[in-house]
């Protein structure tokens, strides 16, 4: 799993006109095109080989939150499969859902993982952020598509989203931050292990986040993070989400290793359970 965030700069050079300035624009061109070709020697998820996208993105990230999910519910991306998603706030805190008509919210601590439905967008509140005493945000995940895991495992498998304290920074300075969710294709996929630095992909506000995400791979889940409140007076239940319905999901608990039936020498006593390694999408 991928999350989007692309940085794109473009620089500019004006032609040249006379031969002097020629000479002059060929030098900055030829150091411009050193110092490209060391930043894409650096950062290696820009050194990624990806073919012109030619398809037209009628969706951007600044069209009514939830239309994007209903066109996916619409196209069939598995309305009627509760998907497992990981909330995962950067530091601790308390992860709230909100879902159902009348409204409902679920309370978990961070990391929380359940199960949401495709074409639906559900409001969060996320609040007790130790470093944040008495701050509560209220973002938004819309959900765009599905995963499809082994048969047997689908909460091992969760969609991972996200929360940053640079988001949430931002978002309290009055910013919007939009983050896209997306799988790579696997003819795309980067040939090294994501980290930190090479997960998040940062865009210019005009760029269409969407059409990104869709030229990268397959978009799964919008977050929308800023500064919005609920009103003291109420708010409408179109404010809490679409009246999507969350499940529980839980991941399967980790296999038990024996011991003493590895090494028969082994006092019987010294038992461990220990974590696979699985593997992760992003």
């Amino acid at each position: 799993m991928t999350l989007l965030t692309v940085r794109t700069r473009l620089p500019l050079i004006e032609p040249p006109r006379r031969r002097s300035e020629r000479r002059y624009a060929t030098r900055i061109m030829m150091l411009a095109t050193i110092l490209a070709s060391s930043l894409t020697t650096t950062n290696r998820a820009d050194a990624q080989v990806v073919p012109n996208y030619g398809q037209f993105q009628p969706l951007n990230q600044y069209l009514p939150p939830g239309l994007a999910g209903q066109w996916s519910a619409m196209a069939g991306k598995g309305a009627n499969w509760a998907q497992p998603i990981r909330i995962i706030l950067d530091g601790e805190g308390d992860v709230s859902v909100y879902h159902s008509r009348p409204v409902q919210a679920a309370t978990l601590p961070s990391p929380a993982q359940l199960g949401v439905h495709v074409g639906h967008l559900y409001r969060l509140r996320i609040s007790n952020m130790p470093d944040l005493p008495g701050v509560e945000l209220f973002p938004t995940i819309e959900i765009l598509d599905r995963l499809h895991p082994p048969t047997g495992q689908k909460h091992d498998f969760p969609i991972p989203i996200y929360l940053a304290r640079d988001d949430v920074d931002s978002a309290l300075d009055g910013n919007l931050v939009t983050r896209v969710v997306y799988v790579e294709q696997p003819q795309l996929a980067a040939p090294f292990e994501l980290d930190d630095s090479t997960r998040v992909r940062t865009l210019l506000p005009a760029q269409n986040v969407l059409e990104q995400a869709d030229r990268y791979g397959r978009p799964v889940v919008i977050v929308r993070i800023g500064g919005r409140q609920p009103s003291m007076h109420g708010e409408l239940p179109t404010f809490y989400g679409t009246g999507g319905f969350v499940s529980e999901s839980r991941p399967s608990p980790p296999p038990t290793v024996d011991a003493a039936a590895i090494n028969p020498d082994q006092p019987a006593e010294l038992k461990s359970s220990s974590p696979l390694n699985r593997g992760t999408a992003e």
